[in-house]
């Protein structure tokens, strides 16, 4: 199809092209007077119990707590399989996620192998509001606090022996992320004029369909 072809069957299909101008706009409109999210990312740690041995609860490793801080992610989370990417510092935002939450273990591995260095949870938070996401925020924390408590008080460990958890300070600030109006527009833009001409065409090649059917019935009828 050339391009006066394409004009004469945008102009042929304007009530199409009407409605897809009608609803490209209105897209736009909505992008414009998006307000953006707010999004946190609180890094919760896990302590050993400290002992004259190892009096600093921050700097004693041990893969039994990661172990530990892995459970609770999955007892909160759900069992539900986790989507592996190629960067651990992968953000909510970063995915197109506009409200929700993602508690996990960091997994530093490639492609082929999964390696959980770390015994810390990343706890992602992206909601409309800073209020709901504060208050997203406390309750998944205490949740932490929680499932961490009971997970070995079932397994009957000793209260002075119990790993304890704490977020750190510096990251429990809420950030306000917006996008760029201009990609937006650009992009409602692309889409709305891209599905309007495939809608077209598609009827198009239809009606030429149908046209050549009819063509080819009145050519065989004459030949009789």
């Amino acid at each position: 199809m050339t391009v006066w072809e394409l004009v004469r069957a945008f102009v042929r299909r304007w009530p199409i092209v009407l409605v897809g101008a009608l609803v490209t706009a209105g897209a736009g409109l909505a992008a414009l007077n998006d307000d953006g999210v707010y999004f946190t990312r609180t890094e919760i740690l896990f302590l050993a119990p400290t002992s004259p041995l190892y009096p600093n609860a921050l700097r004693t490793q041990s893969e039994d707590i990661i172990i530990a801080a892995g459970a609770v992610a999955r007892r909160i989370s759900g069992p539900q399989a986790e989507t592996k990417f190629a960067s651990p510092d992968v953000t909510l935002v970063g995915l197109g996620v506009r409200e929700g939450w993602w508690l996990r273990l960091p997994d530093t591995g490639g492609q082929w192998a999964s390696n959980f260095a770390t015994q810390r949870l990343f706890l992602d938070i992206v909601g409309p509001t800073r209020e709901g996401v504060e208050a997203e925020q406390a309750k998944i924390l205490g949740r932490v606090a929680d499932e961490l408590r009971q997970m070995q008080e079932q397994a009957g460990a000793d209260p002075a022996a119990m790993i304890t958890s704490m977020e750190a300070p510096e990251t429990t600030v809420i950030f306000h992320v917006e996008g760029s109006n201009v990609r937006a527009l650009a992009m409602v833009a692309v889409l709305g004029v891209g599905l309007t001409a495939a809608v077209v065409l598609v009827l198009e090649r239809r009606r030429r369909s149908r046209a050549d059917a009819a063509w080819a019935a009145t050519g065989t009828l004459a030949a009789g």
